[in-house]
């Protein structure tokens, strides 16, 4: 079994964009604390599936252990972990009730990207010969964008893997897949049939032809137009990757809609098929279809720079200086409250004294509902402010009405 290159994990990339695997294969692999929390996590999950614990409270306070960049890391696990992946445990425990559960499981995949001996990893898969079903369970502790299960191209794949691993133990019809995010309170189901998984599978193997053609060519010499039609930016596929900053594709794409130079024909599929005289032109919807993928890009820049600098590179034009300082605290609030003593200083003038929050107090009194009831009475939540988002956004449209209309009698 091998690390596969073309992961699941970053299929969304390279399906999207076969040339990103060339780019990032010139950039070390790296991590950060939130890739290592989420780790964490995993392990914890892990293990109180593994050992049938009860729940994950008894590891509160204890370490687990992992691998991370071939490092091993020790994450001490805090209540609040726990109580997160209690969430996970118990929505994995409800799927699996009567069926075969498997934890973090390697399913084979060089069947489908033709590296020989590539796997990935499962969180869960569960096992129904009765139905004739299995089931894939994906845990994401992070607390940015919703991941949606649907047409997932990681999930497929594993749901794929799963199929060639255990369908000798079944005849199975059909794959159940979850993304399980307990920090956003998110959990998002999608079923396949296994035709239409199979179907999948051809777009993943072509996808991987086109990642080998790629690998085939010859960047030495800078990016020709043959190299650059393996290339395909977009917010989804450049999000995470590591090359974005130096990407010919991407910079391009930027270029394009910083100058104004892009036609509606390239946005066909995202603006409207009239424009309201209102609107005036086609330009703002194009643009603002691309804010995110502009601003991330941005930032990878901003990013590299500095990596850069702090690695002795030389960036012409720019340099390192020391940046706004932190803020003040004292050095030891000991000494400062026996110092404030001696000056005979009043309570309320050397300490600041508030309410805790409600966010607070709710994990103060989770154990006990007949008082959190009294208390949520108290609370007091603003609505959110209005928000620009796609139009294929899954929360309910606001209507707001044009002031032009309302005052069109007074103004005729």
């Amino acid at each position: 079994m091998a690390h596969a290159r073309l992961s699941p994990s970053g299929a969304h990339r390279w399906m999207a964009c076969p040339g990103s695997v060339v780019l990032e294969a010139g950039y070390p692999d790296t991590s950060s604390v939130f890739a290592r929390e989420g780790s964490a996590a995993h392990e914890l999950a892990a293990i109180v599936l593994d050992n049938e614990d009860p729940s994950a409270q008894q590891y509160v306070g204890k370490k687990v252990e992992f691998e991370d960049n071939r490092e091993t890391v020790q994450w001490l696990v805090t209540q609040e972990m726990a109580d997160y992946i209690d969430n996970y445990v118990t929505l994995v425990r409800d799927l699996a009730q009567g069926k075969t559960l498997l934890v973090e499981r390697k399913v084979p995949i060089s069947h489908l990207t033709g590296e020989s001996g590539a796997t990935g990893t499962s969180d869960v898969v569960i096992v129904d010969t009765t139905n004739g079903n299995l089931t894939v369970v994906d845990l994401k502790y992070g607390m940015g964008v919703r991941v949606d299960a649907i047409e997932n191209p990681q999930l497929q794949m594993y749901a794929l893997g799963a199929l060639e691993e255990y369908g000798i133990l079944g005849d199975f019809d059909s794959v159940t897949m979850f993304i399980h995010m307990p920090r956003l309170n998110f959990v998002s189901e999608y079923h396949a049939t296994v035709a239409d998984l199979l179907k999948f599978g051809a777009e993943v193997g072509a996808a991987a032809e086109q990642v080998r053609l790629a690998q085939s060519l010859d960047l030495s010499n800078g990016m020709s137009d043959q190299a650059l039609g393996f290339f395909t930016a977009g917010e989804k596929q450049c999000r995470f990757c590591k090359a974005k900053a130096s990407c010919p594709a991407l910079r391009n794409e930027v270029a394009d809609i910083v100058s104004g130079s892009v036609s509606a024909a390239d946005f066909a599929d995202l603006i409207p098929d009239k424009v309201s005289s209102e609107t005036g032109d086609n330009y703002l919807p194009m643009a603002m279809a691309k804010v995110g993928l502009i601003e991330d890009w941005c930032k990878s820049i901003r990013a590299e720079t500095e990596r850069r600098l702090l690695a002795g590179i030389k960036v012409d034009g720019f340099k390192l200086v020391e940046g706004k300082r932190g803020n003040r605290r004292w050095g030891s609030e000991a000494e400062v409250e026996d110092l404030f003593k001696t000056f005979r200083m009043r309570q309320d003038e050397m300490y600041d004294l508030s309410l805790i929050s409600p966010t607070k107090a709710e994990k103060v009194f989770k154990q006990n509902p007949k008082r959190w009831a009294k208390v949520t009475d108290l609370i007091t939540q603003s609505v959110g402010k209005p928000s620009v988002a796609p139009a294929t956004d899954k929360r309910s449209e606001l209507v707001v009405s044009n002031l032009t209309d309302e005052f069109r009698d007074l103004i005729l």
